[in-house]
């Protein structure tokens, strides 16, 4: 049996999750299910796109993915069921899918028609339909057209001095993640140096990883960890913005501290040697 995750804003204080597990394990025995993430914000398909591209290709292909964010039916919102890069996914016609996978169109889409009015209900009974091998054929009528969203692309000026890009997510620790992926930070950079502009806040060095940024060469006593800022590429290969194990319940997380938020502009100015 195929793999179950589950992506939604449902939180965690209500009984909401545990109510769509209790309907899988109503229609199917035994099924593995996993929890990506519950505290999306509310309606926010971007931050659910970036969570769920983050993971899903880790898991094997032919996983279900169920993403119950703004996962509403109405006269000008369908349900859909999709099999994109050979993985299936449950969700609502509200772009999720084309901010996951911009550049990739789905093997196969449907609408769903399944007869229940509850639509959890319709979601539940799909996952189990394709968990139990069933073709979408038999749950929905084709779709030809997805609605269309656009993530906010990272731009590179015609002289190649500056990436400009934005905050694409915040993730719990107040980490700032940016589009700016590292493949076109190396494409562009060419070896230069370079300043990174996050309002007031600059940035010169890029670290592979959290622990890079502390000099352990020095005693413990000496050393400035907990509260200093960093710059690395998280392991999705994006550039992202910290504080070396701030806590954002106590101001330390690096978005309050930087004063960023969700599509807040990053530039990265490249300096040519004279």
């Amino acid at each position: 049996m195929p793999i179950i995750t589950l992506t939604t804003d449902f939180g965690l204080q209500d009984a909401y999750v545990a109510s769509l597990k209790a309907g899988l394990y109503q229609q199917l025995d035994q099924p593995t299910i996993v929890d990506v993430a519950h505290l999306i914000d509310p309606f926010h398909i971007g931050q659910a796109a970036y969570v769920v591209r983050s993971v899903y290709r880790d898991f094997p292909q032919g996983s279900i993915h169920f993403v119950g964010v703004d996962f509403n039916e109405t006269p000008e919102q369908d349900l859909l069921v999709a099999e994109l890069n050979e993985h299936f996914f449950v969700c609502a016609d509200n772009g999720f899918l084309t901010l996951l996978e911009p550049e990739l169109k789905p093997t196969q889409c449907v609408k769903l028609t399944l007869p229940q009015k509850v639509v959890q209900q319709k979601g539940i009974e799909a996952i189990a339909h394709l968990a139990r091998g069933g073709a979408l054929s038999l749950i929905g009528t084709p779709v030809q057209k997805l609605k269309q969203r656009t993530q906010h692309a990272p731009r590179v000026n015609p002289q190649k001095t500056e990436i400009q890009g934005h905050v694409l997510h915040i993730d719990r620790f107040g980490n700032v993640i940016t589009n700016i992926s590292k493949k076109l930070f190396i494409q562009t950079a060419q070896q230069r140096k370079f300043v990174i502009h996050a309002r007031n806040h600059r940035f010169e060095q890029v670290f592979d990883a959290y622990h890079d940024a502390i000099r352990f060469d020095v005693p413990k006593e000496k050393r400035e960890e907990a509260g200093k800022k960093l710059a690395l590429f998280n392991q999705q290969g994006y550039l992202e913005l910290a504080i070396y194990k701030g806590n954002p319940k106590y101001g330390g997380g690096a978005s309050s501290l930087f004063g960023l938020a969700y599509l807040d502009p990053i530039r990265i100015a490249f300096i040519s040697e004279a």
